[in-house]
């Protein structure tokens, strides 16, 4: 494993940790997206936040409330008790990146959304499971569809997964969906983000007036985990 990545993964991985501590309600998502730009400088000052500049993001982590499911701009809007949120961060190492998205929810939350946020934590665990070389990326998306069908959910049709590396998007891509046997082949010490992206009732999207946020067209929650990982001929290597 590129030695670069591997730090990029641990960055962003206690980063999220310390994200997710602070998750309350009360809290803002300008709140969190200045602890992430502070927390960096102190953790590692070479390190950078990637999100903040890409194609004009004016923000250094994404934060999607309950609809929303990504690209998210953090604002001053206080949490509240059982709002879900998403955060989702990228941070460049030496040239290198690596990305994770987790949801979480705020205060205790209902039984519903803890369901939700399970089940899109288990497509993630899915698909991982089945990421080696020689598989592809139609059967990454096909499990991801299946589990999440099978407990009544939705996938994202319209954004996937991503090869990373040296750019923070490349190929191939990892959709929410696909079909055993087609979509682009995996090869050892490739470097992919697994996301699944999933909804209650209809997968239908709208975009924010800002141009960024995604969310369901239907007002109903949403659900995002992520992971970067490492192609191997045995088993895939968690990096984030």
């Amino acid at each position: 494993m590129n030695e670069n990545i591997k730090e990029a993964g641990k960055l962003v991985h206690i980063l999220l940790d310390e994200l997710e501590e602070r998750i309350k309600p009360g809290i803002t998502g300008n709140y969190l997206n200045s602890f992430t730009e502070y927390a960096l400088k102190w953790f590692c000052p070479e390190a950078r936040l990637a999100c903040k500049g890409f194609h004009g993001f004016p923000a250094s982590l994404c934060v999607s409330i309950n609809d929303a499911i990504i690209h998210g701009i953090p604002n001053n809007r206080k949490f509240e008790e059982g709002d879900i949120v998403k955060i989702d961060l990228v941070i460049e190492y030496n040239g290198w990146y690596a990305d994770s998205a987790r949801t979480v929810i705020c205060g205790e939350g209902n039984e519903e959304d803890k369901k939700l946020m399970r089940v899109c934590k288990e497509c993630l665990e899915k698909g991982i499971e089945i990421a080696k070389a020689g598989n592809t990326t139609g059967h990454i998306g096909f499990v991801i569809e299946k589990h999440a069908n099978r407990n009544g959910y939705s996938v994202m049709k319209e954004f996937s997964g991503h090869g990373i590396g040296q750019n923070i998007h490349q190929k191939p891509s990892i959709p929410c969906f696909g079909k055993k046997r087609k979509g682009e082949k995996l090869k050892e010490d490739m470097y992919i983000c697994i996301e699944p992206m999933i909804f209650i009732g209809s997968p239908e999207i709208i975009r924010d007036s800002d141009g960024w946020g995604i969310r369901s067209a239907s007002g109903l929650n949403t659900a995002h985990f992520e992971k970067t990982i490492e192609i191997t001929k045995k088993d895939a290597i968690i990096i984030t």
